[in-house]
């Protein structure tokens, strides 16, 4: 995994060479709405994508992360089938609805059985290498190929590449640093309990690092976003004391942060502080919004990575995910 991670960028330029040679034909009408399927390391990349495009896509985009896909699913939908293994029953049951109801599908995939009939039905189809085995550690795979789809579809124009490009050689560039400061965010977060808080805008990077830490660390963690959380759960921050004080929370910032949610972090860091938590910042380099998000993806990747370090254990296997996947492979569908 470790592996993986240093060669993020390399693998940034592939997804890239890939969409570009990919040249997938689809057809250019007036969709109605976009959804995109896909579960766990595949489904994070559309959270992300949908963050990115959040003012730039002329139609809403809904990332789909169960079994049922929502009900106004017809003829007028893109249906984006996002799945590393090609075997993710969630994924392959809505494309399966969606295929009923007369969306236009185009599927995501290494192979499996989603290619298969992806070939069988001749549904525009992207496939990257899933040498890894590991979904998680392809998120520049699976979400760079979503810019393309989008593209190729007439929903977007290409003016994405250069933000693309400008994420590739800000991670180059900023490697040595990136690690660095990896260190020392492993250092505040090491036997206490990670909540993360940013802006909307990053919640889906986030949610990333939270799975990260999950996968890869083997252990817990908390997000949830500004101004939402203002709403509720600062409310929340009386009791269990002694998780309180055993808490380490990150900011996460951008310069694409709207003010007022800025101004709101800083109003709740003495809420948190009182309670005994820590509290560190973690700030986006680069200039698009594309290039920030990969850039904190990368950054909070190599924390995943040193908290494993850490704890003691090994970021690649996911034992428990394993067995559940064999479990169910048992059950009656």
């Amino acid at each position: 995994m470790k592996t993986l991670v240093e060669q993020f960028n390399e693998q940034m330029k592939d997804a890239i060479r890939i969409g570009q040679a990919s040249q997938i034909t689809i057809e250019k009408k007036a969709y109605r709405n976009v959804v995109i399927a896909g579960m766990g390391g595949s489904g994070i990349g559309g959270s992300v994508v949908q963050s990115i495009l959040l003012d730039k896509l002329p139609v809403p985009v809904s990332v789909v992360k169960t079994y049922n896909i929502p009900g106004f699913v017809n003829q007028d939908t893109l249906f984006i089938a996002c799945s590393f293994s090609g075997n993710t029953e969630e994924t392959l049951a809505g494309m399966e609805e969606a295929q009923q109801k007369g969306a236009t599908i185009v599927c995501v995939t290494t192979g499996g059985q989603m290619l298969k009939l992806a070939q069988e039905h001749k549904y525009p189809t992207i496939v990257f290498p899933g040498e890894t085995k590991m979904p998680r550690a392809n998120i520049g795979y699976s979400a760079f190929q979503l810019f393309f789809v989008l593209e190729a579809a007439g929903l977007i124009d290409n003016s994405y590449l250069a933000d693309l490009h400008e994420a590739v050689a800000l991670v180059e560039e900023t490697e040595t640093a990136v690690r660095e400061e990896a260190q020392v965010i492993t250092g505040a977060l090491y036997e206490r309990l990670p909540i993360v808080y940013g802006d909307a805008l990053l919640e889906s990077t986030a949610v990333r690092f939270q799975q990260q830490v999950n996968e890869n660390s083997k252990q817990l963690c908390h997000v949830n976003s500004f101004p939402e959380m203002n709403h509720n759960e600062i409310v929340g921050w009386e009791f269990p004391t002694k998780i309180l004080t055993a808490t380490t929370v990150l900011f996460l910032h951008s310069a694409f942060d709207h003010k007022r949610v800025a101004q709101r972090m800083e109003l709740c860091r003495p809420v948190f502080e009182a309670q005994g938590a820590k509290v560190l910042d973690v700030t986006a380099k680069g200039k698009s919004l594309t290039a920030q998000i990969f850039y904190l993806i990368h950054l909070l990747d190599w924390v995943s990575i040193y908290l494993a370090e850490k704890n003691g254990t090994d970021p690649a296997p996911v034992k428990v995910i394993d067995k559940l996947k064999n479990q169910l492979s048992a059950q009656p569908a």
